[in-house]
Parts: C-alpha cells; sequence; structure tokens
C-alpha cells in the first residue's frame, strides 16, 4: 500500500494537480468538455492533501473557459472534492506539480529524474552530487553519460 505521506510538502504554497491523465482518465476522441471517471490513486492522494491542510489547484490546459471551469467543479463535488481553483499558471508558490506530460528534472542541472537509457546507480550519483552541490560533479557525469542520455 502506498504510503501517502509521502512525498512530504509544507503545508505553505500550493499543489498543482492536472486534469486530464492525472486525476481525471481520458481517452482520445472524448468531446472536449468531456471529463473522464477519477483515477482512483490520484483520488485519494487529493483527498488525503486536502485533508491534511495542504492547498491543491486543477492545473489544467481548460483554464480559462468558464463552460470547462464549470464542469471541472461539478466533476469535483461529483467525486466530493471541494471547489478546488482552476489554474493554467504555474507561480513561486508551487511546490509540486503532478502531470502525466511533465517530465522531472534535476534542478540547476537539467538531468532527467528518471532518463530510460542511463543506468540506475548512473542516476543515484548523479542526484547525490546534486544534493551535495557538487555541480562540476554533475556536469562530469552528465558528459560521462553522453549527449544522447541528456
Amino acid at each position: 500500500m502506498e504510503d501517502l505521506r509521502l512525498p512530504k510538502y509544507p503545508r505553505k504554497g500550493w499543489i498543482g494537480v492536472d486534469l486530464d491523465g492525472t486525476l481525471a482518465r481520458t481517452t482520445s476522441g472524448m468531446h472536449p468538455h468531456c471529463i473522464g471517471p477519477a483515477v482512483p490513486a490520484m483520488l485519494k492522494r487529493v483527498r488525503y492533501w486536502i485533508k491534511t491542510g495542504r492547498k491543491v489547484k486543477i492545473f489544467t490546459a481548460r483554464a480559462g473557459d468558464p463552460v470547462s471551469e464549470r464542469f471541472i467543479h461539478e466533476w469535483c463535488a461529483y467525486y466530493q472534492l471541494p471547489r478546488l481553483e482552476i489554474t493554467n499558471r504555474k507561480d513561486h508558490q508551487m511546490i509540486a506539480l503532478w502531470d502525466d506530460r511533465a517530465v522531472g528534472v534535476v534542478r540547476n542541472a537539467g538531468v532527467p529524474l528518471v532518463p530510460l537509457p542511463m543506468g540506475f546507480w548512473r542516476l543515484v550519483r548523479l542526484r547525490i552530487s546534486q544534493m551535495l552541490g557538487g555541480r562540476e560533479l554533475v556536469q562530469r557525469e552528465c558528459l560521462r553519460a553522453g549527449p544522447e542520455h541528456g
């Protein structure tokens, strides 16, 4: 069973959650205003964050369209979520973004967190180097991985 307490997020700031493909299932060919059923694991996680005092916003390209936003609020109500803010903009208060299309990168290094062709231990060395502030080590490791590996 997944530990919903991880990762730990501060109570200040907000967590962005993508709608289509992350919080709600999506399939090609759906009507633009149609929102698929909830993804159970993500719905559980969002409820946990809200219950523990975190601010959650729906992060979607549908933001700004009044009809789409009405459907999103109705969808949230159907799944017993409070009326969440809907946005398509990041700001300095955003502490995390959960999105099926995003690729996480090591801060200030441009190294993907899950580079498929890169070996597990090389990835671990990169993360440790980055956490210890060894920018030169990160750059050296990236060069060793080769340009085709990011």
